[in-house]
């Protein structure tokens, strides 16, 4: 697997880089986030088909908000191998999704500490996510996620958290 064989990012490439440089904190931390994470993916799946000589299988999914009741979308890119010599199964995972938070979501992370305002509050979350299983037994299985989280305040104001 290599940077073009995940695709394209989930957001616009041009956009992308313009935010990474000159956006705002807003902006910026997510879309580096997003360039991160896309480029780990690629780099560890490569790793990954060296070391086990097999090939990951890429698909794309996209949150369609005509299918989601008009919340806004997002989407991702899941990598997947199995049946190798070296590993039994091994997945790498990414997402990139946006959307308001729900009433329940709110009020969870209010008694978590978090000061959130306002009945629609906006969110974007995106991460890496990976389960590896080696076919050996005495090997351990691996499992890891690195996500971030950011909400808008009614005052634009952000809190956000990795």
């Amino acid at each position: 697997v290599s940077t073009q064989s995940t695709g394209e990012p989930i957001t616009d490439r041009a956009e992308l880089k313009e935010r990474s440089v000159g956006g705002k904190e807003g902006v910026k931390i997510p879309a580096q986030m997003e360039l991160y994470i896309m480029g780990l993916q690629a780099r560890i799946c490569k790793a990954l088909s060296e070391v086990g000589e097999t090939e990951f299988k890429v698909d794309r999914w996209i949150r369609d908000p005509n299918k989601l009741d008009g919340k806004p979308g997002g989407g991702g890119i899941t990598c997947i191998t199995q049946d190798g010599a070296i590993f039994e199964k091994a997945g790498v995972n990414i997402s990139v999704v946006h959307g308001h938070l729900s009433a329940q979501a709110v009020q969870q992370m209010k008694s978590r500490g978090k000061e959130l305002f306002g009945d629609q509050v906006p969110f974007t979350a995106m991460g890496i996510s990976s389960v590896i299983h080696p076919v050996n037994p005495f090997v351990p299985t691996i499992h890891f996620n690195y996500r971030y989280f950011q909400v808008t305040q009614p005052d634009d104001s952000l809190l956000w958290w990795f």
